[in-house]
């Protein structure tokens, strides 16, 4: 949009910007799943800045959910004492631990790349538990 000012005679041309998603309205939900041995995320992306994830561990044992920001394909993270290594060509971004039948929301502001959604207790990654997720 173009608005024109006069200030004492002289005609100022001034050009207006409005962004079309408000900053309260830049964000994602993803409602995630845990449950033996699975992460269910819908959606699997989101836009990069604010992301809200919905956590609800519908297992029967208690589970963890991490973001971890790596190139390494989901499945080929290196392990060690049982555990998805958190280090390294990874990182750790955020992490929740729920009970079976809990509820949380954990939000980050995500850059643009690829992460890994998974529980990191022992023998939970290796068992499957876990899945990618883009950030665009």
């Amino acid at each position: 949009m173009r608005k024109r000012l006069v200030l004492g005679g002289a005609v100022v041309a001034a050009v207006v910007f409005a962004s079309p998603i408000a900053a309260s309205e830049s964000k994602t939900t993803v409602k995630v799943q845990l449950k033996e041995f699975k992460v269910l995320a819908s959606p699997a992306s989101a836009q990069h800045w604010f992301v809200s994830f919905a956590v609800r561990n519908t297992g029967k044992i208690r589970h963890e959910f991490v973001v971890l920001k790596t190139k390494v394909a989901p499945a080929k993270l290196p392990v060690k004492s049982g555990k998805a290594v958190e280090a390294g060509r990874v990182g750790k971004i955020g992490a929740l631990k729920l009970k079976p039948g809990a509820s949380r929301t954990l939000n980050l502001n995500l850059n643009a790349g690829k992460y890994v959604l998974l529980c990191n207790l022992p023998g939970h990654y290796q068992a499957g538990q876990r899945i990618g997720f883009t950030v665009t």
